[in-house]
């Protein structure tokens, strides 16, 4: 398990230095567009201005966790209401399809204007960027139980709350980490999203400056920064899952 575990890590780290390499010998052959700079590059443009990025990078990590934890407050809150009272469910399933077919891109402007520019705008984009994975994880995952399972609770004279706690929520974890990976990225584009609507600091505003000036460089520095900071949010995610499903982990299920 650990064996497999480990492997499944290596594998995405081993093909994305194999990539770094690929570029960086495409590149130094000259066979890459001139706005498409060596990896070489963009990492010393990193270590050179470490306190730039630094000072960008706290911002858009604080709105990404705030915005993200909402998120999951309001949407566990919401799935839980849901699964107690079923005839809310196709009313909220709607909802939640409405609020993400609206593009991020476009409901930013308009939330600014409501908003502000400041921090509370920023944080309410990127919960509604990530709220449809969870919500769709948390109703399928507490809906998903079989009906012997349930006329045992009912003949063991289980409360609902105790239904709940040993047969609903234990059954539902699946589904809900797998909407919470799902939206763990996509905090990091609503991050992103809400600070090219408007901030003075964060990944999205230094790369709309590096945009504006032609800082080729910059721009790539910030995309890598959002794909780190997405994968780091995904790894977490499966980590705290590993430990959270130690049932799973023993079937297999998690991997």
């Amino acid at each position: 398990m650990v064996m497999s575990r480990a492997k499944n890590l290596l594998t995405p780290v081993a093909f994305a230095l194999t990539l770094i390499v690929v570029i960086e010998g495409l590149k130094r052959a000259r066979m890459l567009p001139v706005f498409v700079p060596a990896p070489s590059v963009i990492f010393e443009q990193a270590y050179t201005h470490r306190a730039v990025v630094i000072d960008n990078l706290m911002p858009s990590l604080r709105t990404a966790v705030a915005g993200y934890l909402a998120a999951v407050v309001i949407t566990l809150t919401v799935a839980c209401i849901v699964t107690l009272v079923r005839s809310l469910k196709e009313p909220v399933y709607s909802f939640g399809v409405l609020l993400n077919a609206i593009p991020i891109i476009a409901s930013a402007p308009l939330l600014a204007l409501l908003l502000g520019n400041g921090p509370r705008m920023q944080v309410v984009i990127t919960a509604l960027a990530t709220q449809f994975p969870i919500l769709v994880g948390a109703i399928q995952g507490l809906s998903n139980n079989a009906p012997r399972q349930r006329e045992l609770m009912h003949t063991l004279s289980a409360s609902p709350w105790q239904t709940f706690r040993y047969l609903r929520l234990p059954m539902a974890l699946p589904y809900i980490f797998a909407g919470l990976k799902i939206a763990a990225p996509l905090a990091v584009l609503g991050t992103i999203t809400a600070e090219w609507a408007g901030a003075d600091r964060g990944i999205g505003a230094m790369m709309l400056y590096a945009l504006f000036s032609y800082d080729t460089v910059t721009v790539w520095l910030s995309v890598l920064l959002c794909c780190l900071m997405a994968c780091a949010a995904y790894l977490l995610l499966s980590l705290l899952e590993w430990c959270a499903l130690p049932w799973a982990r023993v079937r297999g299920g998690v991997e």
